[in-house]
């Protein structure tokens, strides 16, 4: 009989890896955390409806709970089993988040959402974009009630699964399988959608830039909250009237059809008109690029930054960065500490304007307070 040979792989992997999961799963552009959370379970073997106990978070919509709220416990957890830096991980999160009035409600169940097609559902997503996904993911601005197409794609979104209707609960699957097909019927969710019309696009663009604006200019509890305002202000919804964010895909992108085209009028005063504001932004929409060009001309102007040529459109986003530090710099002019803004995580490069940013809320401490929640709150929306 031969030398007997023992095997111990857990030693050495421990040994080579520590407490860290076997997969490593990096965040994409704009995901939010439960997507991470879902492809993070896969990677490593584990159904998602199971990995929520893993986390402390067990339930039937535990990852769409942890997209609100990460409990200091269960981020603890991820931080020590992954590669992911305490900045990247609470960039994922939605909280603390200035845009909640607009953010799709969560329900106790969400599929219960399936069976009427004019409640709201808690995720939406691009076909074409979980298509064209090297690995599918979900993105955060998503989960906004105000976006009702992909500003990539130009296509409208979707908030159901198209063969059964259901509304997207990835947190269910008891099998390993992708989060982009459905957990009730298997379909694959990248059946495309037709075009979204540009009027409803150039809508979305400004209520978009204008949100942006208004978070960069005031702090969160400070004065009048834009959101809040687009969130009370009346949606019609048969004969009565309802929230944007309580009603489905479908009946939102048909009140920004109607809006685009004209069908309302400021001075009606019916229940089933909108409320005022909303006609006020349709009327405006139109003019937005005209009113965006000179905005961001005189901004790059102010800051020093070189004048952009005809053909490319302002970076919006890096141009509002710029105004927070210039507004900074001169809060502590003379101190000698502005010159800390050249080294922090805002000064990165950008994605346009039109895509989700993905930094932190909690990445670094600057010198003001206020400031610091101003920069942070650019870089989440």
């Amino acid at each position: 009989m031969g030398p007997r040979i023992t095997v111990s792989p857990a030693h050495r992997y421990g040994a080579a890896a520590g407490h860290r999961w076997p997969v490593e799963v990096g965040p994409s552009p704009g995901e939010l955390l439960s997507s991470w959370l879902h492809r993070l379970a896969h990677a490593n073997g584990v159904p998602p409806r199971y990995f929520g106990a893993i986390l402390g978070a067990p339930g039937e919509n535990w990852s769409a709970r942890l997209d609100r709220h990460l409990p200091e416990a269960s981020r603890r957890l991820l931080l020590d089993h992954t590669s992911l830096s305490p900045e990247e991980l609470d960039s994922l999160s939605l909280d603390p988040d200035p845009l909640a009035p607009l953010r799709l409600p969560l329900r106790a169940l969400p599929q219960s959402a399936g069976t009427s097609n004019a409640q709201s559902c808690w995720l939406q997503f691009c076909p074409t974009c979980l298509a064209e996904d090297e690995t599918a993911y979900f993105r955060r601005s998503w989960t906004l009630a105000k976006r009702v197409s992909c500003f990539h794609h130009g296509c409208r979104l979707r908030d159901r699964c198209p063969p059964c209707g259901q509304g997207l609960t990835p947190f269910r699957w008891d099998r390993i399988v992708p989060q982009q097909y459905c957990a009730f019927c298997d379909a694959h969710l990248g059946k495309p959608t037709g075009p979204t019309s540009p009027g409803i696009r150039r809508l979305e663009r400004l209520i978009d830039d204008l949100l942006r604006l208004h978070i960069a200019g005031n702090a969160p509890d400070e004065g009048k909250s834009l959101p809040k305002m687009l969130t009370m202000s009346p949606v019609p919804f048969g004969a009565t009237r309802s929230s944007i964010s309580r009603l489905s895909h479908d009946f939102r992108h048909a009140f920004f059809r109607r809006l685009t085209e004209g069908q309302f009028r400021r001075e009606d005063d019916r229940s089933g008109s909108p409320g005022e504001l909303w006609v006020r932004l349709a009327d405006a929409a139109p003019n937005h690029k005209g009113l965006v060009g000179p905005f961001a001309m005189q901004l790059a102007r102010s800051v020093g930054v070189q004048r952009p040529s005809s053909v490319m459109k302002p970076d919006l986003v890096a141009l509002l960065r710029a105004a927070t530090r210039l507004q900074a710099d001169r809060q502590f002019h003379g101190q000698g500490r502005a010159a800390s803004y050249g080294t922090d995580a805002s000064d990165k490069p950008d994605s346009p304007a039109s895509a989700s940013c993905s930094g932190s809320g909690r990445s670094r401490k600057l010198s003001s307070p206020k400031a610091a929640r101003k920069v942070s709150v650019v870089t989440k929306v």
